[in-house]
């Protein structure tokens, strides 16, 4: 009886064991979307390939109608990021990047006007047709190229991505202590909000400040408030104006009323005011601050 029963139950396992075996070398076929494709087979963005693995953010090369701004690998290491640097960064920081760099739209600048682009982080990058060639945020784009449904623009430079705040923005350049303190105590920043307007900060470096006879922090919180506030008001243009549009302007106009002389000088974008002897000249620029401000930093203390 136990022979009996003991083959027809091998035969019935073994058949069911077949049958399993036959289920699992079915493979599953996950074909690469356009975009993975070419993230994977391009060389020149191989360090973007690096820092969207360490973001943790590979499913936003997904087949859909979005916008990639991607640096190459020379705008990365130019901004200091190596693979030794890329593989520590924490995921939140490369996500911030990433991100940034990431609208969730077909993005196609207008001529000769900035346009706003909500980003996947949140904040905005503003994108606009100069002549025949696309700029964003201050910077021109190299080539571009439909991917899929996707369109994505090669970037010689990385974008600077925004904090909340022109203050915080401010305070987290240790080069920029004093302008920080002078929005600090005059918070012509939250005034200015307010106004639902667009604008930009020239932030004189600390040795600006130094040069101009302001030879500690203290001296701001010292100083009249009226004179201050006025001081600040001459240092905020008055629209959101990135380098390339700068640099074909001859003046702007300030928030405190009065204006500023603009020139090129060796290819350096420099503004004088009316007090000025030295032109102060632009030393970075295009830092975006939340989505009202953007600021370019200078090495002279503006003159009203």
């Amino acid at each position: 009886m136990v022979q009996k029963s003991f083959f027809p139950g091998c035969l019935i396992l073994l058949l069911l064991s077949l049958g399993a075996c036959k289920k699992s070398s079915q493979a599953v076929s996950n074909p690469l979307t356009p975009l993975q494709s070419l993230i994977n087979t391009d060389t020149s963005l191989s360090l973007y390939h690096r820092m969207l693995l360490t973001a943790n953010e590979t499913r936003l090369l997904a087949d859909n109608s979005v916008t990639l701004l991607i640096p190459t690998n020379s705008a990365f290491r130019a901004a200091g990021y190596t693979e030794v640097i890329i593989d520590s960064l924490k995921p939140s920081v490369a996500d911030r990047i990433i991100s940034y760099h990431f609208i969730p739209q077909r993005a196609t600048p207008s001529t000769n006007s900035y346009t706003s682009y909500p980003t996947h982080l949140g904040f905005s990058i503003f994108g606009e047709l100069d002549g025949n060639q696309t700029w964003f945020n201050g910077t021109v784009v190299g080539d571009t190229a439909e991917v899929g449904k996707a369109l994505i623009y090669k970037l010689n430079s990385l974008l600077l991505s925004p904090m909340d705040s022109l203050l915080y923005q401010l305070s987290s350049d240790s080069t920029l202590s004093f302008t920080t303190e002078l929005f600090s105590r005059t918070r012509l920043d939250t005034t200015l909000i307010q106004t639902q307007g667009n604008y930009t900060v020239l932030a004189p470096v600390n040795d600006a400040w130094r040069n101009a006879g302001y030879d500690s922090v203290g001296m701001i919180d010292s100083a009249d408030f009226n004179t201050m506030l006025n001081l600040a008001k001459y240092h905020v243009l008055t629209e959101r104006l990135f380098t390339n549009t700068l640099s074909g302007l001859t003046s702007v106009t300030t928030v405190q009323g009065g204006s500023l002389t603009v020139g090129v000088s060796g290819g350096v974008l420099q503004f004088s005011g009316t007090g000025n002897s030295t032109p102060a000249h632009v030393l970075t620029g295009n830092q975006p601050a939340g989505n009202v401000f953007v600021i370019h930093k200078i090495d002279e203390l503006l003159s009203p």
